[in-house]
């Protein structure tokens, strides 16, 4: 079941326990103030099927508190992967610069995408470069370009998607609640 997916369910069975709870406090409360008994619901039934719906949704709490921090941690983890990528990317970005610099900067010829580039990145190296390049004329060296018809990657899914699209072994909502009610030590009713 997908991280997203198990939310979902979760978050409905937590809604229906929440209104039944709401309920036999609501039933609780009446029977307790009614006290001439003739609503015929007893009392202690009532109050032992408010536990084991207490102890449903707790169970329940605590499972979807678990998927919740699962799918955190994969945010975080695939956030980190795409800035660590992002920062190696930058990184070779900035090497093929200091790499062109160093071309111009001997003399040699390089092509003009490259010098555009370069010139894109940070003027003022650019124009050191060039600087550098006049004194250093005799250099018949060539070079071709540093970025070979680089496409740009298509943007992938973000962490958020990644993370809720993971798969993720829990058990569904009712199975949890029903282990909830039965380790309370109350039969179903």
């Amino acid at each position: 079941m997908k991280i997203r997916d198990a939310k979902q369910a979760y978050a409905s069975q937590l809604d229906i326990l929440r209104e039944k709870k709401q309920a036999l406090a609501k039933l609780l409360k009446e029977q307790e103030q009614d006290s001439s008994g003739i609503s015929g619901v007893d009392s202690l039934e009532l109050s032992r099927e408010l536990s084991r719906t207490e102890a449903q949704y707790e169970a329940t709490q605590g499972v979807m508190a678990g998927i919740l921090e699962r799918e955190s941690a994969i945010h975080n983890s695939e956030a980190a992967r795409q800035q660590s990528e992002a920062m190696a990317e930058e990184g070779e970005k900035i090497a093929k610069m200091m790499e062109v610099f160093r071309r111009i900067s001997s003399g040699a010829k390089v092509p003009p995408g490259d010098e555009q580039k370069l010139m894109e990145f940070n003027h003022e190296l650019y124009m050191a470069a060039k600087s550098a390049a006049l004194m250093a004329q005799g250099n018949d060296e060539e070079y071709d370009s540093l970025w070979e018809e680089e496409e740009d990657a298509a943007q992938g899914p973000d962490a958020h998607e990644i993370a809720e699209d993971t798969e993720i072994s829990v058990a569904p909502p009712e199975d949890v609640a029903q282990a909830a009610a039965d380790s309370a030590g109350y039969p179903g009713f």
